[in-house]
């Protein structure tokens, strides 16, 4: 069964808004949905030296079930 599509703005915002739920979302952390195969990924971007390992794991895991949920609308 085909999965229902997103597009990458509104797979974006649905991470986003997740992560918001559970901690404030850092400012100098950017997320930008990318195609990837048949699927799409999650590339996470920080400025400054400090790495916030901790909510990029966050972002990968939300990416991951929402991944399983809903696909890259072309």
């Amino acid at each position: 069964m085909k999965k229902p599509s997103k597009t990458a703005a509104e797979l974006e915002a649905s991470i986003k808004v997740e992560m918001e739920d559970i901690c404030d979302w850092p400012t100098e952390m950017t997320i930008s949905v990318q195609p990837d195969g048949d699927s799409w990924k999650v590339a996470v971007s920080q400025e400054g030296s400090e790495d916030d390992a901790e909510r990029r794991e966050m972002i990968e895991q939300i990416a991951a079930r929402l991944k399983a949920e809903y696909d890259l609308k072309g």
